[in-house]
């Protein structure tokens, strides 16, 4: 394996523990890996606005990181904000994905212009997704309504419900959009909708490709099954131990869960 130059990072459930914060140690870790070099890639479902806290406090902007979001269908260069790739949904899908949404009684969301849309503001799922990315919540009964006027498709659509309904919904979504959507949870309460061809793996490469760098220089971090991607892709993938069944057993190493500051333990191990 090549000196690992780049760490990819879910954010999620893997950089953050359950209260949502990144621990000291793993903080430290992570400063000592861009001490020595280590250029560091968040790789996040989430909306860019959800991820800039997190940004800056890895400080990114002054240390050459990128920040990937909605599962990877957008690509900023943290330095200069430069918007390096962007993927948005097929607009003859979107009328689809909301009439499914409809059908199922499953709420949707995506996040435009700072706000999260939405066809069930007031649903438990919707505020919870709202209060992690910290933006407010537009919308009616109706999502082709509330994306009537968004002057550009929308990169991302997240589902939201139990999990025992989101999970038969995202068998009935994979057969309906096969080819032309990537359907997958990154949680058992969130299902992530992103044009096809899109997953972590792909944005990675136009990171690496944008410095010149091979996968083999690659450690990535993860906990959900929308991480399986960018785990087989990196030249080291590390699942946490608190990461599905099929993560774990794609993964290079387990380290320990988010809460026992596993990145860091990690880290500690292999840089």
């Amino acid at each position: 394996m090549d000196a690992i130059k780049y760490i990819a990072l879910d954010l999620d459930g893997t950089l953050t523990d359950s209260r949502k914060t990144i621990t000291p140690r793993t903080l430290d870790a992570l400063s000592s890996a861009q001490e020595k070099g280590v250029t560091l890639i968040i790789a996040s479902g989430r909306p860019p606005q959800g991820i800039v806290p997190v940004a800056r406090e890895l400080r990114l902007a002054e240390r050459g990181g990128y920040v990937m979001a909605y599962n990877g269908g957008e690509v900023v260069r943290a330095e200069d904000g430069e918007i390096l790739f962007r993927h948005p949904l097929p607009a003859d899908v979107i009328p689809e994905v909301c009439a499914w949404s409809h059908r199922l009684g499953l709420p949707l969301i995506t996040h435009v212009d700072g706000n999260i849309l939405t066809n069930s503001p007031h649903d438990v799922h919707v505020v919870r997704n709202a209060g992690i990315n910290g933006m407010p919540i537009v919308g009616t009964d109706s999502m082709a309504e509330v994306l009537r006027d968004v002057p550009q498709s929308p990169v991302k659509f997240l589902m939201l419900g139990e999990a025992s309904p989101l999970a038969e919904a995202e068998l009935l979504l994979r057969n309906a959009f096969a080819g032309r959507l990537e359907v997958c949870r990154s949680t058992p309460n969130f299902m992530e909708i992103v044009a096809a061809g899109i997953d972590k793996a792909t944005a990675l490469k136009h990171i690496l490709r944008d410095r010149n760098a091979e996968a083999s220089q690659l450690m990535a971090f993860g906990d959900g099954d929308n991480d399986l991607s960018m785990i087989r892709y990196a030249g080291l993938g590390i699942a946490m131990a608190n990461a599905t069944q099929r993560l774990r057993d794609a993964a290079d190493f387990v380290t320990l869960d988010n809460d026992s500051d596993g990145i860091a333990y990690a880290l500690e191990r292999f840089l």
